[in-house]
C-alpha cells in the first residue's frame, strides 16, 4: 500500500507542484487588491478642497516635467535667471480686485484707469464658467470656475501665492466698489519693514477681522502661511462673507488679527453714506477722516471714481508744494533754484571770466583779451540795469550809479550764468564814491524738448574727398588708412574721390599725376565688388588761369566740387565732406549717421587738430593736450542730405552760381566769389528749417598742416609749454 502511494505521488509530482504554485499566487494577488482598495479610500477626505482651490480657467501655465539626474548623489546647482531672484529682491506692492463679469467694463475698468499705472501689478478676479471672452477692454483678468463666492478668497490666495509668491513684499486686496488712493497706499507700505507680519485694514464692527470693502494688506509671510493652511481654511469656511473667511484663515495660519496701525502708520478708510458723491464732495472735503482716507467705499457711479481721483491728486500736489517751500535751504541762492553741480575734482571747476565794459580777459587758452560781441554788450547792459534797480530798491535816492568797476561771470551747465558785479556809486548826501558788490543769477529756465525724427545706423555714408595735385602723397596715406579701417570691415560707405586737374594736366596714361590713386580705386572696386563698401573717382578740369587753382586760395571751388559730385551720388544720399588730412573711424561714421537727419538737421563736427610734431615732439595722433586741440573755428567738415543741400544752394546761387559742368567753374574764380566757400554758413542763412548740430568729435583727427590764415597760424604750432621749450632750444627760423 505504501509502495502504491509513493509511486502515485512520484508519477504526479508536477501536478501537485503546479497546484501549490497556483494557490500561492492567488493568495498574493488577493492581498494586493485588498491593499489597493484601502489606500484608494484615503484621499477622499480632502478631494473637495483640492477641487475648489484648483478651479481656475487660467490654463496658460506650462506643465513642468522633472528630469532625472544621471547622478543622484551629485545634485546639479541651478542658478536663478535674475540676480534679484537669487538675492530675494522683491517689488513692493501687488493689488488684487474681487469683481464679476458684469462689472469688468465698468467698476473694474475705472479702478484700473485710476491706479493701474501707479502700482507694480494689478489683477482682477472673476467667476467664469467658460473661456474668458475677448470683448473686455481690460487685461489682467483671472477667472475661476467654482461659482461659490465663499471659496473665492482661497482660490485667489492660492493663485497669487503660487504665481507671485516670490515677487512682492505686500499684497493688497479689495472689492470693486472701493476707490483706492494709490499714492497714500504706497506711502504706507514703503514705511513698513518687510520683516513685519502684516494683516492690516479696517476692523469690522464687533469683529477682529479686516473688512474687504475697506481693503486688506497682507505681507508675504502671512500670505504664504495662509497658502500652506488652505485645506483647513476651506473645510472651515462657514460664512458667505469673504472678509470673515480671510480673517479666520489668517488667524488659524499665523495667529494674527486685523491691525489698524503698524509702525505709527494708521490705516484710514471712509464709508460714504450718499448714493451720489459729487453734490456732497465739498462737505466731505472739510472732514479729516475723508482727507486722510486710503480707501473710500462704496463707489457706484462712474464719475465718482474720477472725481475722487482728481480730488486726492490735487490734495497731494498741494502737500508736495508746501513741503518743497518748507525744505528750501536758505543758504542756496537764489531761493527756489537748485544749487549748481559740485565739481568732482579741482580740475573740473568751471572757468571764471573777468570783464569790464569793453573787454573780456583771458577768454580762452590762446587769447589775453577780446572785445565784447554785440550780444555780450547787450547782456552786460541788462545786468547793470538790474543792479541799478536793486540799489534803488534798497537805498532809494541816496546812491547814484557811476560805473562798472569789476565783473566776473561763471557758467554752470546745471544752473545757469552767475555774475559778481562791483559797481561804483556816488552818495548823494556827501558826494563820496563807494563800491557795492552784487550777485546776479540768470538761471536756465523753460527747457524745451525737441522731438527728433527717428534715424538708424544703417544709412550709407557718401564721402566726398577733394584731391589736388600737391596732395597725392597725403591722399595715398588717407586711402591706406581708409582701406584698413573702413573697407576691410565692409562698412556701408561710398567714397567719391574728386580729382582736380589743372587746365594743362594730363589725365591719361603714365603722365597722369593721379595714376596711383586710380589704380588703387580700380583694385579695391574689384576686391569689394559684392559688398556694401564702394569707391569711385570723379575728374574735374579747372579753367585756364595764370597760376594754379587750389581750394585754400579759392574757397568757392568747394561749392563747385559738391555741385558736380552730387550729380553722381544722388540727392537722397547722406553726404560727408572730408579732406586728405583727416583720420576717421567707424564710430565717427555712426555719429554722422545719427546726427544727420534729412529735412531736420545737419552735422558739423569740431575736429581735433594736431600740433606741429617738431614742436610737440609727438608723432602719434592721439587726443591729448600735448598732441593738439579741438579747433572750434574749423567749419569745412560737414554732413548733410542731398535734398537739403539743393534747397539751400538754389537760394544761395545769387552769391555763387550753380556749377553744372566743368566750364562753369570760370564764373566763380574772380575776386567777388573766390573767398565764399563756407557750406555751413550757406545752410544757416538759406535753410531756416534745418537745425545745426555742432559738437566736438574725438574720432575726427586732423593731421598737422600749415595754416594759411595769418590770424590763426600760431594756434597749431604747439601749446605754451612746448613753444617756450622750443624757443629755448632752437632758433625761430628753423620752425618755419
Amino acid at each position: 500500500m505504501h509502495r502504491c502511494i509513493k509511486k502515485f505521488c512520484f508519477e504526479n509530482i508536477y501536478i501537485f507542484l503546479g497546484i501549490t504554485i497556483g494557490l500561492y499566487f492567488s493568495t498574493v494577488i488577493s492581498n494586493t487588491d485588498e491593499t489597493k482598495c484601502t489606500l484608494a479610500q484615503l484621499p477622499m477626505r480632502n478631494e473637495t478642497a483640492q477641487e475648489i482651490i484648483n478651479s481656475s480657467v487660467n490654463k496658460l501655465s506650462v506643465k513642468q516635467v522633472k528630469k532625472t539626474s544621471p547622478n543622484p548623489n551629485k545634485p546639479k546647482l541651478v542658478r536663478p535667471r535674475y540676480y534679484s531672484t537669487e538675492l530675494g529682491i522683491k517689488e513692493k506692492l501687488f493689488v488684487g480686485i474681487f469683481t464679476s463679469e458684469e462689472k469688468i467694463n465698468t467698476q473694474a475698468l475705472h479702478i484700473n484707469k485710476t491706479i493701474g499705472h501707479l502700482v507694480d501689478r494689478i489683477k482682477f478676479f472673476i467667476t467664469a464658467q467658460y473661456k474668458l471672452k475677448t470683448k473686455y477692454n481690460l487685461t489682467g483678468l483671472v477667472g475661476f470656475t467654482d461659482a461659490r463666492y465663499k471659496y473665492r478668497p482661497f482660490q485667489v490666495i492660492k493663485y497669487v501665492a503660487d504665481t507671485y509668491g516670490q515677487s512682492y513684499d505686500y499684497y493688497f486686496f479689495a472689492n470693486d466698489v472701493t476707490y483706492i488712493n494709490a499714492h497714500k497706499l504706497k506711502d504706507i507700505v514703503k514705511k513698513i519693514s518687510v520683516s513685519m507680519d502684516v494683516y492690516m485694514g479696517s476692523t469690522v464692527e464687533d469683529g477682529s477681522y479686516c473688512n474687504l470693502n475697506s481693503g486688506i494688506i497682507l505681507s508675504n509671510s502671512v500670505l504664504k502661511a495662509m497658502r500652506n493652511h488652505l485645506d483647513w481654511c476651506i473645510m472651515n469656511a462657514v460664512s458667505e462673507d469673504p472678509s470673515e473667511n480671510i480673517g479666520r484663515c489668517a488667524f488659524h495660519s499665523y495667529g494674527i488679527s486685523c491691525q489698524e496701525n503698524i509702525h505709527m502708520e494708521q490705516w484710514s478708510t471712509y464709508r460714504i453714506k450718499h448714493f451720489e458723491l459729487i453734490p456732497h464732495l465739498k462737505e466731505l472735503s472739510e472732514k479729516n477722516d475723508f482727507n486722510n482716507a486710503v480707501t473710500v467705499y462704496p463707489i457706484l457711479q462712474k464719475n465718482d471714481f474720477y472725481s475722487l481721483n482728481a480730488y486726492f491728486l490735487k490734495q497731494r500736489l498741494s502737500t508736495i508744494t508746501q513741503e518743497i517751500s518748507k525744505n528750501i535751504i536758505e543758504d542756496n541762492w537764489p531761493p527756489g533754484q537748485r544749487p549748481g553741480a559740485k565739481p568732482a575734482t579741482r580740475f573740473d571747476l568751471p572757468r571764471q571770466y573777468y570783464f569790464n565794459r569793453s573787454h573780456i580777459f583771458f577768454p580762452d587758452d590762446f587769447s589775453v583779451m577780446k572785445e565784447h560781441t554785440a550780444a555780450e554788450l547787450m547782456d552786460i547792459e541788462n545786468i547793470i540795469e538790474e543792479v541799478k534797480l536793486k540799489a534803488k530798491s534798497i537805498y532809494g535816492d541816496d546812491l547814484k550809479y557811476v560805473d562798472l568797476v569789476n565783473g566776473y561771470k561763471v557758467f554752470d551747465l546745471s544752473k545757469g550764468m552767475d555774475y559778481i558785479i562791483d559797481a561804483k556809486f556816488e552818495n548823494t548826501n556827501n558826494q563820496k564814491e563807494i563800491v557795492k558788490r552784487f550777485e546776479i543769477c540768470k538761471p536756465i529756465n523753460n527747457v524745451e524738448l525737441i522731438s527728433v525724427p527717428y534715424v538708424t545706423e544703417n544709412s550709407r555714408v557718401n564721402i566726398i574727398l577733394p584731391i589736388e595735385d600737391n596732395q597725392i602723397h597725403l591722399a595715398m596715406e588717407f586711402l591706406s588708412m581708409y582701406a584698413s579701417t573702413i573697407m576691410d570691415r565692409k562698412e556701408k560707405t561710398f567714397l567719391m574721390l574728386v580729382l582736380l586737374y589743372q587746365y594743362n594736366d594730363e589725365s591719361k596714361g603714365d603722365a597722369d599725376k593721379y595714376v596711383d590713386i586710380k589704380k588703387f580705386v580700380t583694385t579695391h572696386s574689384v576686391k569689394y565688388k559684392n559688398d556694401d563698401v564702394k569707391i569711385a573717382w570723379l575728374s574735374i578740369r579747372l579753367p585756364e588761369v595764370s597760376t594754379p587753382l587750389y581750394i585754400e586760395e579759392n574757397k568757392a571751388l568747394m561749392f563747385a566740387t559738391v555741385d558736380l559730385a552730387l550729380k553722381k551720388i544722388g540727392l537722397e544720399s547722406l553726404t560727408l565732406i572730408l579732406d586728405v588730412y583727416c583720420n576717421i573711424s567707424i564710430d565717427f561714421l555712426n555719429r554722422v549717421r545719427m546726427n544727420t537727419i534729412q529735412g531736420f538737421q545737419i552735422f558739423s563736427p569740431i575736429p581735433f587738430r594736431q600740433y606741429n610734431s617738431k614742436v610737440s615732439q609727438t608723432i602719434a595722433l592721439d587726443v591729448n593736450k600735448n598732441t593738439g586741440h579741438f579747433d572750434k573755428e574749423e567749419y569745412k567738415y560737414i554732413s548733410f542730405y542731398g535734398k537739403d543741400y539743393v534747397i539751400a544752394r538754389k537760394k544761395h546761387q545769387h552769391l555763387i552760381p550753380l556749377i553744372r559742368i566743368d566750364n562753369d567753374i570760370s564764373k566763380i574764380i574772380d575776386e567777388d566769389h573766390r573767398n565764399i566757400g563756407n557750406l555751413l554758413e550757406m545752410f544757416v542763412k538759406f535753410h531756416n528749417k534745418l537745425h545745426c548740430m555742432r559738437a566736438t568729435e574725438m574720432n575726427l583727427k586732423i593731421k598737422y598742416r600749415e595754416e594759411t590764415d595769418l590770424a590763426r597760424k600760431n594756434l597749431f604750432l604747439g601749446n605754451g609749454v612746448q613753444l617756450a621749450k622750443f624757443l629755448l632750444q632752437k632758433n625761430i627760423p628753423e620752425l618755419m
